[in-house]
């Protein structure tokens, strides 16, 4: 039953990392081939239509909610002129701050989702194949007392099939611990492109009202 469920765990291990490598690989080809666009001075209309094209892009989500906010602003700003338009600005520029933040936060949790699990699987694995092999051992020391024969040769066969489950507890941790630690590193430069981008479309936004 513990080798059943170790091998569950490994098998919904290497479920999510296949799945999160192919999620990482496709966001980050995205947000280069998106932001490669941006740096080149586009019109924010033809930068709109291709940011609806990159489904997986952070970057580009950023940027929607960004042009939709300037549109739904710049009537106001043209129609309260030079007095008004500043408060306008003012009230613009901080919903703006807040919707980017609302997508980063949405696309960082969709992109962090299911590494907790692998923290799971990395941790407990160990754990559940130590305590399968402790009654395996228990009952090698079982049958001892029951035949009364003491000889290695008895007991030996018992104890390394025990000892089976601490290596299959390993083999599933160690596949999730590595995977855990190298999504995480990916995240956080992820994350460290959309807190930039925000900065950068924010900028660059301000300057054309």
């Amino acid at each position: 039953l513990i080798l059943i469920v170790l091998l569950c765990l490994s098998v919904l291990s290497w479920t999510i990392i296949l799945s999160k490598w192919l999620q990482f690989r496709g966001t980050s080809a995205e947000n280069r081939h998106f932001y490669s666009v941006y740096t080149r001075d586009q019109p924010l209309a033809n930068l709109f239509g291709l940011a609806q094209k990159f489904a997986a892009s952070p970057l580009a989500r950023m940027f929607e909610v960004s042009f939709r906010e300037i549109g739904a602003f710049k009537q106001q700003i043209d129609q309260a002129g030079s007095g008004g338009g500043t408060v306008v600005r003012d009230r613009l520029m901080t919903n703006l701050s807040r919707s980017l933040e609302r997508v980063y936060n949405q696309q960082h949790m969709r992109l962090e989702s299911w590494l907790p699990t692998l923290a799971i699987v990395s941790s407990a694995s160990p754990y559940i194949g130590l305590f399968g092999t402790v009654i395996g051992i228990i009952d090698s020391f079982a049958s001892i007392g029951t035949t009364g024969v003491t000889s290695l040769a008895v007991v030996a066969p018992g104890i390394s099939e025990a000892l089976v489950a601490t290596a299959a507890g390993l083999m599933a941790a160690i596949p999730a611990l590595i995977a855990y630690n190298l999504f995480r590193n990916r995240l956080r430069e992820l994350d460290t492109q959309m807190k930039n981008f925000a900065l950068d479309v924010s900028n660059r936004l301000e300057r054309l009202l």
